[in-house]
């Protein structure tokens, strides 16, 4: 199959199918994967892996690590944004309506693609400043065949401001782009009223958090929680939008990292090995 560029789909797809496994795994963590979603893992991960070191994609090699380390950490995140569905998920007229998804600094489509995969109903819009992996993301999308899915090549700031993307979405994610605060600045104006954003951190995010407390009523939003997720290696911090963000959020990129909104400097969210952007400037633009 075809992407985007000409590409072709790796002889490789089917004979490095761990499906069962990441199954087996996603079950565990609360996300059973149908057949259909478990080949477009088969497929998405063969091609990952094709294409990984070539396109400095991920250092990760192997494809049971690709599917603990990346999927699962990505599937980890699906029963709270299912949460966020059973309440917002339907319109005024208590009919469901199909809720639009965010994903910041996408690298190689963690989360974003993933949770597209699992939850084929939302609305997912990738953003990936680097152009290689924006090319790769539309490639995954065109081998799938998915719809309701679109990758950006663009700058985080850039979309923020964009009358199309702004206050337009219901859930904005990002994994492994940068410390809270930035990711407060990068993210919050991109959401409707009512609106959540998670971000799959570290256990150690006590600095961290409350940098990102002091930063979230800056630009509309509250923190919730940071809830320990069930690999028992990472948490997911929970925002919500409570308010509008004034128009001068964020600012031009470099400024939402080097000074950051809430008064402290803390440091750049740790990218854990392995992840999709492999720095905060391939992810977001920054400079």
């Amino acid at each position: 199959m075809a992407g985007t560029l000409g590409t072709t789909m790796p002889d490789n797809a089917v004979a490095s199918r761990s499906g069962p496994s990441l199954g087996s795994l996603a079950s565990q963590a609360g996300v059973p994967l149908d057949g259909t979603q478990l080949a477009h893992f088969d497929v998405y991960r063969s091609l990952l892996l094709d294409r990984g070191a070539k396109v400095n994609l991920t250092a990760i090699s192997d494809p049971d690590e690709v599917d603990r380390r990346l999927f699962l950490d990505a599937l980890q995140m699906v029963p709270a944004l299912d949460a966020y569905q059973r309440l917002a998920g339907v319109d005024e007229r208590g009919r469901a309506r199909r809720l639009q998804l965010v994903d910041i600094g996408s690298g190689a489509g963690f989360p974003g693609l993933v949770l597209k995969i699992a939850r084929p109903d939302f609305q997912v819009t990738l953003v990936e400043a680097t152009g290689k992996k924006a090319t790769f993301l539309q490639d995954v999308i065109t081998a799938l065949n998915l719809d309701g899915v679109a990758a950006i090549h663009a700058r985080a700031e850039d979309v923020a401001h964009d009358r199309r993307h702004r206050e337009a979405y219901d859930l904005a994610t990002a994994r492994a782009v940068a410390a809270l605060p930035a990711l407060l600045e990068l993210c919050v104006p991109l959401l409707r009223l009512g609106g959540h954003a998670f971000f799959p951190k570290g256990l150690e995010i006590a600095e961290e958090l409350g940098a990102g407390q002091r930063a979230a009523p800056l630009v509309g939003a509250r923190v919730i929680d940071a809830d320990l997720l069930p690999s028992g290696e990472s948490r997911l911090v929970t925002v919500e939008k409570t308010g509008l963000t004034p128009p001068r959020y964020p600012r031009r990129a470099g400024i939402p990292a080097r000074e950051p909104l809430g008064g402290n400097k803390v440091a750049k969210g740790k990218t854990r090995a392995g992840n999709a952007p492999t720095s905060p400037d391939d992810a977001t633009g920054m400079k």
